[in-house]
C-alpha cells in the first residue's frame, strides 16, 4: 500500500487508543493501578502460532509488551518474526519480520478482545494487516487466541486465510 495509506492508518489507530485509554481512565473507578510503578504496570506475552500443511509450512512467534493504563485496558507493542515456506512457489523458504501494535480489552478475567495492527516484510514488500478477535485465559498465564483479518494484501497474504489462531503465555 501507499505511504499515505501507512501514515493515516497509523494515525487514525493512534489517535482511537489515546481517545480510549482517556475515555477509560476517566470511567474507571479503581485506583489500584494508581499505585504500581510503570514497571508493575507492564505485561509480557509471547504468542505464537503453527501452520504445517501438504505445501505450507508457518511457524510465528510474537512477544508484546503491553502497559496496563487501567485493570481492563492494556495497549502496546510487539514484534513478529515467522519461518514461512511454500514449495508450491519455491522450494526456499522465507524468514518474515515486522512489528505491531495492539489494544487489548479484558471482559473478565478468562476473556479479552483484542485488535491489532501489523506491518510485515516477506519478500522485501511491507505488507499492512489489521485483526481483529479475542480470546481466553484460564488464569495460569496460558492463552489462546482467534482473529480476523479486516486488512491484508490481496496477493502475498502469509496467513493465506482471514482467519489467525494464537497460542501463548502472558506474564
Amino acid at each position: 500500500m501507499k505511504s499515505k495509506n501507512i501514515l493515516f492508518f497509523s494515525i487514525f489507530l493512534t489517535l482511537i487508543s489515546c481517545f480510549n485509554t482517556l475515555s477509560l481512565q476517566a470511567k474507571d473507578k479503581d485506583t489500584s493501578l494508581r499505585s504500581l510503578s510503570i514497571k508493575e504496570r507492564l505485561q509480557f506475552n509471547l504468542g505464537g502460532g503453527i501452520a504445517i500443511g501438504n505445501t505450507v509450512t508457518n511457524i510465528n512467534v510474537l512477544p508484546q509488551i503491553g502497559y496496563r493504563v487501567t485493570p481492563k485496558f492494556t495497549t502496546g507493542v510487539g514484534a513478529n518474526f515467522q519461518y514461512y515456506r511454500n514449495t508450491f512457489f519455491s522450494p526456499d523458504p522465507f524468514i518474515i519480520y515486522g512489528g505491531n501494535v495492539f489494544t487489548r480489552y479484558t471482559i473478565n478475567p478468562n476473556i479479552f478482545l483484542q485488535a491489532e495492527y501489523q506491518m510485515l516484510n516477506f519478500r522485501n514488500i511491507w505488507n499492512e494487516y489489521a485483526l481483529v478477535g479475542g480470546g481466553y485465559s484460564p488464569g495460569s498465564g496460558f492463552y489462546i487466541s482467534a482473529y480476523y483479518l479486516v486488512l491484508y494484501p490481496n496477493n502475498n497474504n502469509i496467513y493465506g486465510a482471514p482467519y489467525v489462531i494464537r497460542a501463548g503465555f502472558m506474564f
